[in-house]
């Protein structure tokens, strides 16, 4: 192997590096990025993720574009917060 070629290879060894790390942090930055409360988390999960298969860092990903639930866009609840669609049964059946 010439010096070139091993200039090369070493470089390609470093852009893939790099590649990886960018991807590995995409979605913790993306969570940071959007105040998400659980940016820390999304962070670890998205290098976890790329480590061990991808599937975990897609979820880190939607997780990062996600709106949390928290106490101020809770759904209204009541004594009947979801309206029956049937219809009431009276009387005895024939």
């Amino acid at each position: 192997m010439t010096a070139v070629g091993f200039a090369i290879l070493v470089l390609l060894v470093l852009l893939l590096i790099w590649v990886f790390a960018k991807l590995a942090a995409m979605p913790g930055q993306k969570a940071t990025e959007r105040g998400h409360p659980q940016a820390e988390a999304i962070n670890i999960l998205g290098w976890i993720g790329l480590l061990f298969g991808g599937i975990p860092w897609l979820v880190a990903l939607v997780w990062a574009y996600t709106k949390p639930i928290t106490a101020g866009n809770l759904p209204a609840t009541g004594p009947n917060p979801m309206p029956s669609t049937s219809t009431p049964t009276t009387g005895s059946r024939p």
